[in-house]
């Protein structure tokens, strides 16, 4: 299950975890006495956001809509505060960007969902939660903590473009890294970076994969590489890739899994009751489209070749109802011609109907799928 500009902090709550687990008392830890009290901010399924501290520490600085790969410019940064921005579905407004201002100059340590990620000293956190599970809620606590330890790098340096290309060299990247080596690593090439959380067999709080939006025909790359001995397998460790400067790489840290009541595990991303005649998957899945939903509707098994929005229209002005996820399957009842999309290495005006969990439908660009756009789908709307 998985959870975009300069860094997203989110998670625990730093003080349940001071002086406990037979800490020694002789540890700073133990004695340390925070000045900065805990910010939890809760993003529910049904899109709204809740602060558990006064008012006087956190502002709102707007929702915005936005579309898929693009971030909302919040130019609100004042010395003294911290920037927190969410990246969701709302079910009203679609793909959406909320900001909010903490007021601290103080080094915070954030965790998303219960992980904790690289400490953060000022600047943006961007948390990304669009590929939340139905029914699941994402936490973004930030903490204080010790003051007397270096602040990595996590947002890309002063010196780094806000615009254009820049060409990166790609790091390894393992499953089981730590996440603030890896973000350290990723903000001294200029990227800038984002988290997100997904259910891994790898260790809690443990980078699982590193997602680089690339301008070629490559797409998002992954790091690492699904297999690495496989030939045409993507760009890899030490290959040269030209990545949008104002777009994020998104670090992905392994968590344990929720467990979403069974009607929350029947619903889609928008809160719609499932029909009567339609299936309902009986397991948790980490994709919002459900990748082998059996029906009595005649469709065409497709696979994804890139991440990409499901739109509620056969255009990118359709407002994003859920999306796919490369090397994801998934039923597709007919195809109609719209806007022409340049994207993910082909031009095509065709795009996919798609059947979704619920039982509704949504439509994605041909472009994102694996095959020739014109015949991955045989039957027309």
């Amino acid at each position: 299950m998985t959870r975009l500009f300069a860094l997203p902090i989110v998670g625990v709550t730093l003080l349940a975890t001071m002086g406990v687990a037979g800490c020694d008392e002789s540890e700073a830890s133990a004695s340390f006495t925070p000045v900065f009290a805990p910010v939890t901010f809760t993003l529910d399924a049904s899109g709204k956001i809740t602060v558990s501290v006064g008012r006087s520490f956190v502002t709102p600085i707007g929702v915005f809509s936005v579309d898929a790969g693009v971030g909302h410019q919040f130019e609100i940064n004042p010395k003294g505060y911290l920037t927190a921005v969410f990246r969701y579905v709302s079910p009203k407004l679609g793909l959406v960007e909320a900001g909010y201002l903490i007021r601290t100059d103080r080094r915070v340590e954030p965790a998303l969902d219960g992980q904790s990620l690289a400490p953060a000293k000022g600047g943006t956190l961007r948390i990304d939660a669009t590929d939340a599970e139905p029914g699941e809620t994402t936490r973004l606590t930030v903490s204080d903590t010790p003051q007397d330890s270096p602040v990595p790098s996590t947002s890309a340096p002063g010196t780094c473009p806000d615009s254009g290309v820049l060409d990166v060299v790609l790091p390894e990247v393992s499953v089981g890294d730590s996440v603030t080596d890896t973000v350290t690593e990723l903000t001294a090439a200029c990227l800038r970076v984002q988290y997100a959380t997904e259910e891994s067999d790898a260790a809690e709080g443990t980078v699982t994969k590193v997602e680089i939006p690339t301008t070629g025909g490559e797409g998002m790359v992954r790091l690492p590489r699904q297999d690495e001995t496989a030939p045409g397998s993507g760009p890899g460790p030490g290959d040269k890739v030209e990545v949008p400067a104002d777009q994020a790489a998104t670090v992905f840290v392994a968590t344990s899994a929720q467990n979403p009541s069974p009607s929350d595990t029947a619903t889609d991303l928008t809160p719609t009751p499932t029909p009567t005649d339609s299936p309902t998957p009986t397991d948790d899945q980490t994709d919002p489209m459900d990748p082998t939903d059996p029906t009595d509707t005649a469709t065409t098994t497709v696979t994804g070749q890139a991440n990409a929005p499901v739109r509620s229209e056969p255009s990118t002005a359709g407002v994003e109802v859920s999306h796919i996820v490369a090397q994801g399957e998934y039923q597709a009842l007919c195809f109609q011609r719209g806007e022409e999309v340049s994207a993910h290495g082909s031009v095509s005006d065709i795009w996919v109907k798609l059947l979704r969990t619920n039982g509704e439908t949504g439509w994605v660009t041909a472009t994102a799928l694996s095959g020739d756009p014109e015949t991955v789908v045989p039957t027309a709307c």
